[in-house]
């Protein structure tokens, strides 16, 4: 029984061993992802508030402010962060793109709703929304890296085009 516990601290160790590696290797690029952020995230923030303050229910307040939000947030990432130009990719980039960001999105939503639940604080919707794409934010960033913008997703991409 002793191995069985020790799977998911050597599976963290090895997620730790490689966010390292990553911010070893990518610091600049990490440090952009991070600046995006403190961009993208304050702007949905802000379209949430004035949303929930025009009468929205903040579920439905939720489903247009990230919705509005992801786009500056795709472009960013793509121009500035991975550095990529050129034309937009609707199956390789931009479609896995927004399924992230609506899954982002279903979870901040179920975290909104179980806020309204128990208060009509505005304050907490906004944290709970905050928080949300937080926890995912770490996730993000390796996804976006592995399958969307970086080096190893144009690796696994040439073959197609050839």
């Amino acid at each position: 029984m002793l191995w069985a516990r020790r799977i998911p601290f050597i599976a963290m160790a090895e997620f730790v061993r490689r966010l390292v590696d990553i911010v070893k290797r990518d610091l600049g690029k990490v440090i952009r992802f991070g600046a995006v952020a403190t961009i993208t995230v304050p702007i949905g923030l802000a379209l949430f508030w004035l949303f929930l303050q025009t009468g929205l229910r903040p579920v439905v307040a939720n489903l247009v402010s990230v919705t509005l939000a992801t786009i500056p947030n795709y472009l960013l990432n793509r121009q500035w962060v991975w550095k990529k130009s050129g034309p937009n990719s609707v199956t390789r980039e931009i479609a896995p793109f927004w399924a992230m960001a609506f899954l982002g999105l279903a979870l901040s939503t179920c975290v909104v709703w179980v806020a309204n639940k128990f208060t009509d604080i505005e304050l907490v919707f906004l944290a709970a929304q905050f928080v949300s794409f937080g926890i995912l934010w770490v996730f993000k960033f390796f996804i976006l890296e592995r399958f969307l913008f970086g080096d190893l997703a144009e690796q696994s991409a040439e073959p197609a085009q050839q």
